[in-house]
C-alpha cells in the first residue's frame, strides 16, 4: 500500500465544503444541503477557513452534536481521558438530562452558535502530507485520529482525507486481488 499517495485520495481543499469563522452552526447546515455532490458520499464536515481562503480549523458532525447539546460539557469535565465505564455511558443520558429540549431549542441554538466557538484547530499530529503513503493514513485513524485528517505541501494546508474515502480505496484494493485457489 505504500504505492498509494494520499495526494491521489484526498479532496482538494477548493472542493470541499468551506465555512467562516463568523458563521454558525445553522449555516452549515445550509451550505451542507446546498452543495450535495453527485456521485460521492456527501459532506458531512466543514472545513473553517478565514476571509482569504486560509485554512483555520474544522467543524465535524462530532463537534456539531455536542454544541447542540449543552450538557455535553457538563458529561466530559472531569472525564480527562480516563476509560468510560459502560455503566456510565448508560446512565449519562439520564444523569446528564441530554437531547431533552425539543427540536427548536436545537434549532434555535444552532441559529446563535458561531463556528469559531465549536470549529476544531487540528494538533500538529492530526496532519498528513500528500505524499504520505494510504498505511500512514490509516493507521492514523486506526489509532483515533479526530476526523477528517487535514493533508499539507510542506505547511500549505491543500486538502482532506475522509475515513470513508480511505475505506473506499482499500475495499477497491480487496476487491481487485485474485483469490487464491
Amino acid at each position: 500500500m505504500k504505492e498509494i499517495l494520499i495526494k491521489s485520495i484526498m479532496i482538494p481543499l477548493p472542493d470541499y465544503m468551506t465555512i467562516k469563522e463568523t458563521d454558525t452552526v445553522y449555516d452549515i447546515f445550509q451550505i451542507l444541503e446546498t452543495n450535495k455532490p453527485d456521485g460521492r458520499h456527501a459532506h458531512r464536515d466543514v472545513i473553517v477557513v478565514d476571509g482569504n481562503g486560509k485554512f483555520k480549523g474544522k467543524v465535524t458532525m462530532l463537534d456539531i452534536f455536542r454544541t447542540l447539546e449543552p450538557n455535553y460539557k457538563k458529561l466530559f469535565q472531569n472525564y480527562e481521558g480516563k476509560t468510560l465505564t459502560k455503566d456510565y455511558v448508560i446512565n449519562a443520558m439520564r444523569d446528564f438530562d441530554l437531547w431533552i429540549e425539543p427540536i427548536k431549542n436545537i434549532c434555535e441554538r444552532g441559529a446563535r452558535i458561531k463556528v469559531s466557538e465549536i470549529m476544531h484547530v487540528p494538533s500538529k499530529g492530526e496532519y498528513l502530507q500528500e505524499n504520505d503513503s494510504l498505511e500512514k493514513a490509516l493507521h492514523e485513524y486506526v489509532m483515533g485520529a479526530h476526523q477528517p485528517l487535514i493533508v499539507k505541501n510542506g505547511d500549505a494546508v491543500t486538502g482532506v482525507l475522509r475515513f470513508g474515502d480511505l475505506f473506499e480505496v482499500v475495499r477497491e484494493q480487496m476487491l481487485a486481488c485474485p483469490l487464491p485457489e
